[in-house]
């Protein structure tokens, strides 16, 4: 009997979970048509705030120890060594940024120009020819006067110039907020990192003092459970990046050595890209894939504008695939369970869910900081879980 109550009472409980859970939606979706724009405004200034917060707050246990290691082997005050700490953390993070971009677009340019170069000539203006024709077959002069005359007396309406000018002028206020957005994230990061890194513990101290002393004890635990499980995460997720980079370096390198034009500096730096790259899940080893394979695509096309045999460069991709795909596999089946154990295991549908739900809200910072914020959902969880275990005995022996 009492263990049918208490299967009674989960689901009464779970029933109200998802009732209040739809009514809050629908309340939601009422209120953001009752008043969207006032609720755009709320949503982008609590961005505004949240996201750069939650930046440094991941950031801070990162730049944290390398403050203190600055403190104790320099002999400089606090202060000082948390604003150099955070320096060279933004222009590590910076440098990389640009790198990136840089060859990015240098790889997408160099594959256009080699395209437009392999083109014949003749034959793009038989293409022009044959649209040409084409298009004077289906439209002869009269059909082109007409629509002419049909664009000057109702296309260009005093309605229609109001509604383009209203798009433009929607589309330049959306420009500038998110310019403005960005700017305050590049601005308040590093003032939250700073006092995040100084006062963490006051900073915590003084937002639990807040709430009621009943609920205190609650999250304080909460809190320690996150910072213990954002700390594990950030030191497998670096151990992997670690591992990752060596093994791409070393291979590509070794590569290098039978590729024309693959210098081994490029090695090393692909190699460091694909595993700084792994710090976004299942998505991130195949987006970094991609510089190695844009470069040596590239080079296929160069030469092959040369009629010099270009095999090697095909063979080298196909190369960079299988490499890719044993190191997943070592990846997931050995390295990531020794090195992260049991301690922020996520369920890979739970990660990828993360990635679009947090990304569709914070956009690509949501992207980098979704494992983080999805291992602090589930201790916070673990939690509740556990206290729900510890007052179940109570309950039986008050019954």
């Amino acid at each position: 009997m009492a263990t049918q109550k208490i299967k009674k009472e989960r689901l009464i409980k779970a029933l109200i979970i998802v009732s209040i859970t739809v009514l809050s939606l629908l309340g939601i979706y009422v209120l953001k048509l009752l008043a969207g724009q006032a609720m755009a405004n709320i949503s982008n200034a609590f961005k505004a705030i949240v996201i750069p917060f939650s930046i440094a707050f991941f950031l801070s246990f990162i730049i944290s120890p390398l403050a203190r290691l600055i403190e104790h082997k320099l002999h400089i005050k606090r202060n000082l060594s948390i604003i150099l700490s955070i320096f060279i953390g933004l222009i590590l993070i910076i440098g990389l940024f640009v790198v990136v971009i840089i060859n990015l677009f240098t790889q997408v340019t160099s594959i256009f120009d080699s395209l437009i170069s392999l083109l014949d000539a003749n034959w793009i203006t038989t293409i022009i020819d044959s649209v040409k024709t084409f298009l004077e077959s289906y439209l002869d002069s009269q059909e082109i006067s007409n629509l002419i005359n049909e664009l000057t007396t109702s296309g260009l309406s005093v309605d229609k110039i109001f509604d383009l000018f209203a798009q433009m002028m929607t589309f330049i206020t959306n420009l500038t907020a998110s310019i403005f957005q960005a700017l305050m994230i590049l601005i308040l990061t590093p003032v939250f990192l700073f006092y995040l890194i100084k006062e963490k513990t006051y900073i915590f101290t003084g937002i639990q003092s807040v709430f009621p002393k009943k609920i205190q004890p609650h999250l304080e635990a909460l809190g320690t459970r996150t910072e213990t499980s954002v700390k594990n995460y950030l030191k497998g997720q670096g151990i992997m990046i670690g591992l990752i980079a060596i093994y791409f370096m070393i291979s590509l390198s070794i590569l290098s050595f039978f590729v024309p034009d693959f210098g081994v500096e490029m090695a090393i730096l692909f190699g460091l890209l694909m595993g700084i790259f792994n710090i976004i899940p299942y998505l991130g080893a195949w987006i970094g894939l991609t510089i190695p394979i844009l470069f040596l695509f590239t080079k296929y096309l160069e030469v092959a504008q040369t009629n010099e045999s270009q095999v090697i460069y095909i063979v080298a991709i196909i190369i960079i695939l299988i490499l890719q795909i044993v190191e997943q596999a070592i990846e997931s089946s050995v390295v990531s369970p020794l090195i992260l154990g049991n301690k922020v295991q996520l369920h890979p549908l739970l990660v990828l869910s993360s990635l679009i739900f947090f990304g569709g809200i914070f956009g690509f910072v949501g992207v980098l900081l979704a494992v983080p914020l999805a291992a602090t959902l589930k201790s916070s969880l673990e939690y509740f879980r556990s206290l729900e275990k510890s007052e179940t005995p109570k309950t039986l022996k008050l019954e």
